[in-house]
């Protein structure tokens, strides 16, 4: 094996693309997000349970956000289709420290895989190491803890996350005719997801001879994924800057809210905002927009159906199953109100909920609990 498949799906003009590399796992190509998410939505499929019993620790390096619950959720029910299979729970709260000592600390109580999403990237590295040394079955997904794939983990299972930035910059783009002033809102300080999406922006930002990224390609404004946050990082943004015309967003979309509260905080109309997907930011648009007539939604599926795939890798090494799913997906936009796909809004579902990841209200409060 030597690398890592990925899909590219025609949409939001992106080429139709489909390659093996490195691991050399044939990938079937995907015209539209709605099939690329079914590739690794739900379905009766539990061949990859195998029949020991094991124990499967599921981590997240953040945990306290409505990404972080559709992600917790979907990793939990796959492996709930397992009755051989136990799960143990921590949650890293957004601190390096704590996330380190829970993978340790589960390695330590003799879990046979290990699913986790490592938010603080390369620091997490040596744990995984260890775990692996261990003879424990490591899938990271949702965050590049760098590291090689079959030496330091079984796989790396991901979006191509400076893909998604360039998704978000073309839309951008569009929406602002070629001319205006955008900011970026990432993660945590240094964060792999936010570095990624960062440099796909540039890709496409640098060469907009009338378009200025107004934080720079060296760095973002700091949100921590977090709606509070959000909302005070973007009014001094606004306090700083008399005129910004777009955002992009890498969070969740619930915690982008927080961005919408800050312009109206101001008093200044709603822009085009590029961000992932989410049930709130969806129904909210559809209220806001008759007052807003330039406010228009671009919007990424939050992937957290990716975690059903790392669940099944994970639990299928530790069986010794083979599995040859794609490691690595590029995804187009979920919701693009400049080319007519209305957001979807789900009265039925929570506030913070991801629709993409296809979890009932009830599979959501039952498996997206962190604990």
């Amino acid at each position: 094996m030597t690398g890592a498949t990925v899909f590219r799906a025609a949409g939001a003009g992106i080429a139709l693309f489909a390659a093996a590399t490195a691991f050399g796992v044939q990938a079937k190509a995907a015209d539209t997000v709605a099939q690329i998410v079914a590739a690794g939505g739900k379905t009766a499929d539990a061949s990859f349970c195998g029949t020991k019993p094991i124990t499967l620790g599921i981590h997240d390096g953040v945990g306290t956000n409505g990404w972080s619950r559709s992600s917790m959720g979907a990793v939990r029910s796959e492996a709930a289709k397992c009755p051989n299979v136990k799960q143990v729970v921590q949650i890293g709260q957004g601190d390096l420290q704590k996330s380190i000592s829970d993978v340790n600390g589960m390695v330590a109580q003799g879990i046979d895989a290990l699913v986790l999403v490592p938010d603080f990237g390369k620091a997490e590295l040596p744990a995984i190491r260890n775990a692996t040394r261990a003879g424990i079955k490591v899938v990271p997904w949702g965050a590049d803890p760098g590291g090689k794939p079959g030496r330091d983990y079984i796989a790396y299972v991901d979006w191509d996350v400076r893909a998604t930035g360039v998704v978000m910059a073309e839309w951008m783009v569009k929406a602002l005719h070629g001319t205006g002033n955008v900011v970026f809102l990432g993660g945590p300080a240094g964060n792999p997801v936010s570095v990624a999406t960062l440099q796909g922006i540039q890709d496409v930002i640098s060469k907009q001879p009338k378009m200025t990224l107004l934080t720079g390609y060296s760095d973002w404004a700091v949100t921590d994924w977090d709606t509070a946050l959000t909302q005070k990082t973007m009014t001094a943004l606004l306090s700083k800057y008399p005129k910004i015309d777009g955002i992009i967003d890498d969070s969740g979309g619930f915690s982008a809210l927080g961005a919408l509260r800050a312009y109206q905080g101001a008093n200044r109309p709603l822009v085009p905002l590029a961000v992932l997907e989410n049930n709130q930011l969806a129904c909210d648009f559809i209220k806001l927009k008759p007052a807003n007539p330039g406010f228009e939604l671009g919007t990424i599926s939050a992937r957290n159906w990716i975690g059903r795939i790392a669940a099944r890798k994970a639990i299928a090494a530790a069986e010794g199953i083979p599995n040859t799913e794609p490691d690595i997906y590029r995804v187009p936009l979920f919701e693009d109100t400049l080319g007519g796909t209305a957001p979807n809004c789900d009265p039925k579902q929570q506030p913070d909920a991801d629709l993409s990841v296809q979890l009932t209200p009830d599979e959501l409060a039952t498996f997206g609990k962190m604990e």
